[in-house]
This record gives structure tokens, C-alpha cells and sequence, in this order.
């Protein structure tokens, strides 16, 4: 038994490579129209995944033998917290809210390190979505406690990283474990932060849709016009401008 395939690049760069600090950075946010852009950077231990990997094939070997020759007693420490944690590290949208905020807390106690950077939809509005997406994940990896020796992001370049120190992929929240941790530490906190901005602006349902544009949210804006939490640059919010 093994890691999912989302951890080979991680294992990859640290057998071969000899990297040991392996950054995963992700976004959430892009497209509400309303709520923060946030970016999560995530350094996990990769040589203890190693070896819960290697005692997960030391354990199946045992329990094929017993099986053969019938016992039940078995040792399933290992078998269930790589099944009940890392097996739920992937892109958050995957996985249930409540799977997804049991990871977050894993995440939070495992990592090595992780850093969140906020960008608000004021500053959104005036510089645009692609200079914010890309001074975010620059300062998501310089908050970290740990320096990476390599970042992987899904799909942006980080500017100030020479390039044979990062991999951008597209998918990267699926295919690269550490990606998909900051994915999941992105998402939840974001989540939280508009289950706030629900109690301040009730009129919009920000604790459902977190911001994006759902039937509920259109026809909040109609009625009421945007708030400001909103990004005034995103359509339709321009049609809607109002004072809240």
C-alpha cells in the first residue's frame, strides 16, 4: 500500500532531488463577486509521509499473512490515519464540508508550515485579479516560518522564485498533495471569513454561496445593490451600484 499519486511529485523531488521543504500554494477566491482573494502556502512532512508509506506496506504484507491464516488481530493505527487524513488531502471542491474542515485541522497540527495571504475586493477593484493572484502566492511562500527549497502551485508562477525552483501545473490542488493542503487551508479559511461577513451584510446569504454569483446572490443585488464586501469591478455588479 501507498500514498495516492498526488504525492509522487512530492516524493519525486525529495528521493531524487534531495528537497526537503516542498511548498504547495493554491488560491481560492477568483470568482465571487463578492469576499477576499486568499492564497495558502503549506510545507508537510514529507519524510514522515515517507514513512507512514513504508509502514503502510510493512502492515499490508502482515495482514495479508493473517488473513491467510485467519486471525483478526491486527494493528490498523497506520491504516486509519492515512486513510481518514492524507487520503482526504486533495483540490477542497472534492471533498465534504465536514471532511474538508476535520483535514483543515490535521493540516493545521501537520504541516511543518503554512502561511495565508488576504487580498481584499477593494484592492481587487482598483489593480485587477491578476496582479493581486500574483502578489498573493508571492507573499503566501515569503510568510512562510520555513523557507521552501520548492514551491508547486497550480498553474501560477511565482515571480521572485527562480523557475527550476518551482512547478506549475495545471490541476495542482489534484494532482500534488501539498497543493491540495493549501487548497483545503485556503478554502476553509475563506469560508469562515464569509460565515462573518453573513452576520455583517445578512441581506445577501454570504454563509451559503461564500460570495459567488448563485440565483439567491443575483437577486440579493437587485433588490438591495452591492455592499462593500463587493467587487465593484466584477459584473454584474456594476449594473447593481447602490448604496447598501
Amino acid at each position: 500500500m501507498r500514498f495516492p499519486e498526488n504525492f509522487q511529485f512530492e516524493k519525486d523531488l525529495y528521493l531524487s532531488k534531495g528537497f526537503k521543504y516542498i511548498a504547495g500554494v493554491d488560491e481560492v477566491g477568483r470568482g465571487p463577486l463578492a469576499g477576499p482573494l486568499v492564497v495558502a502556502a503549506a510545507i508537510l512532512d514529507i519524510e514522515k509521509m515517507l514513512g507512514i508509506e513504508e509502514q503502510l506496506g510493512s502492515y499490508e504484507s502482515v495482514v495479508t499473512v493473517r488473513n491467510r491464516i485467519g486471525s483478526s488481530s491486527r494493528n490498523n493505527d497506520v491504516e486509519y490515519i492515512y486513510k481518514t487524513d492524507y487520503k482526504n488531502i486533495t483540490d477542497s471542491k472534492k471533498i465534504s464540508p465536514i471532511k474538508r474542515q476535520r483535514t483543515n485541522e490535521f493540516l493545521l497540527q501537520e504541516c511543518l508550515s503554512f502561511s495565508i495571504a488576504e487580498i481584499d475586493n477593494e484592492t481587487i477593484d482598483r489593480e485587477g485579479m491578476s496582479v493581486c493572484i500574483s502578489r498573493a502566492f508571492e507573499s503566501a511562500v515569503s510568510g512562510l516560518k520555513i523557507f521552501p527549497d520548492f514551491v508547486i502551485t497550480d498553474v501560477v508562477k511565482i515571480k521572485n522564485m527562480n523557475n527550476d525552483r518551482q512547478l506549475n501545473i495545471i490541476a495542482g490542488d489534484i494532482r500534488s498533495i501539498s497543493v491540495g493542503a493549501a487548497s483545503i487551508i485556503a478554502k476553509v479559511y475563506r469560508d469562515n471569513l464569509m460565515v462573518e461577513m453573513d452576520k455583517k451584510f445578512p441581506l445577501y446569504g454570504f454563509s451559503a454561496h461564500k460570495g459567488y454569483g448563485t440565483k439567491r446572490h443575483i437577486e440579493a443585488l437587485k433588490s438591495y445593490g452591492p455592499c462593500e464586501i463587493h467587487r465593484k469591478s466584477f459584473r454584474p455588479i456594476a449594473s447593481f451600484l447602490s448604496t447598501c
